[in-house]
């Protein structure tokens, strides 16, 4: 995170970490300097603790915190608070299966006092986000907030009109199905209908001026109804879906029941738990694709078919259960009368 393109970040922020900076005081031997300064400050056992377990605590400690400070700084819902709540509960499955045997109990308790704390601040840290939006009142210059209606949080935002335009297009280029047909040329003035106009959706969200949504000037198109049609943001080449059950997110996309399958060989060759069955493609049919197991949190599902609206006239036909001599017959089908038809096949034999 740079600090210098996110202004309130070290407010909200006042430890950050990141990966690239505990690999770096590894590979300096930095760790050594962190135990020297907080020996003190420790819980009294730490002192008993070998320097190999110092550092690999001051190492678990940090990874904690990266994780923490995402939860922290992101809007809970959003789609960082989401990829830090899927990476951190990855991080712990890894830890769990790989690190945690291998570990002194005291490293274990400071480390779990360690998570606990972090939890709390959480818990505590409860504020508004400001959003400063920099290049004058000109409207192309006004940030420009992607918000989802269904869990009222927005996940995405836009330094300006321009760049909302750009990203709009990205998604149709790519195959998304969108409420309106967005062209290079009616871009512009479509992005423009949906800011002013509430109803309007693209691509399932609404998109919208973040000084409207901060000042709440603005309102929410009504849910569709249960039997509403609703037109899929998925591309009509995609059959399967791979998805993160941890976020609720989707991942991929496949075109065919292969590409899913090689995908699936893959991610269960990685996998930190342990996976059942014999890795064939009827397993993978069989018990993820049309079954409910998952791999750490993972799973593949086929895309249901767009449902289509279709007005198709009833026609009872009543004369497929009647009888010749059935008195039910529809009166648009009269019962021959048996004294012309005798009279006509006289009439014929002569």
């Amino acid at each position: 995170m740079d600090s210098r393109e996110v202004k309130d970040y070290l407010d909200v922020v006042s430890r950050p970490m990141d990966y690239g900076t505990i690999s770096s005081k590894l590979e300096k031997g930095a760790y050594i300097d962190d135990i020297a300064e907080e020996c003190n400050s420790m819980a009294s056992g730490h002192n008993s603790m070998t320097a190999m377990e110092k550092i690999l605590f001051h190492v678990l400690r940090d990874i904690e915190q990266v994780y923490h400070n995402c939860l922290l700084y992101n809007q809970k819902g959003c789609n960082y608070y989401r990829c830090g709540e899927v990476h951190l509960a990855k991080w712990r499955a890894f830890y769990k299966k790989f690190i945690e045997a291998r570990t002194g109990e005291l490293v274990k308790i400071l480390l779990n006092e360690f998570r606990k704390s972090c939890k709390l601040e959480r818990q505590n840290s409860k504020r508004v986000r400001h959003f400063q939006v920099l290049g004058g009142d000109h409207p192309n210059s006004k940030a420009v907030a992607v918000y989802d209606p269904d869990i009222k949080m927005i996940i995405k935002q836009y330094s300006s009109k321009t760049s909302a335009i750009t990203a709009a297009m990205i998604l149709k280029n790519a195959g998304y199905e969108c409420e309106v047909k967005l062209t290079e040329r009616n871009a512009k003035d479509k992005l423009k209908i949906a800011l002013d106009d509430d109803s309007k959706m693209i691509f399932g969200y609404r998109w919208i001026f973040t000084d409207d949504l901060r000042s709440a000037n603005f309102k929410l198109k009504a849910k569709p109804l249960e039997n509403d049609i609703v037109t899929s943001t998925t591309p009509s080449n995609i059959i399967i879906l791979r998805e993160d059950t941890s976020s609720g997110a989707t991942v991929r996309g496949f075109e065919s029941v292969q590409s899913a399958f090689e995908d699936w060989t893959t991610t269960r060759a990685a996998a930190i738990n342990s996976v059942s069955g014999v890795g064939d493609m009827d397993d993978f049919v069989k018990n993820f694709l049309d079954g409910n197991q998952s791999i750490d949190g993972v799973v593949w599902r086929r895309v249901p078919p767009v449902k289509e609206s279709l007005e198709t006239d009833e026609v009872i036909f009543n004369e497929v259960s009647a009888g010749p001599n059935d008195e039910s017959l529809s009166p648009e089908c009269p019962k021959l009368d048996e004294s012309k038809k005798d009279t006509t096949d006289r009439e014929t034999l002569k």
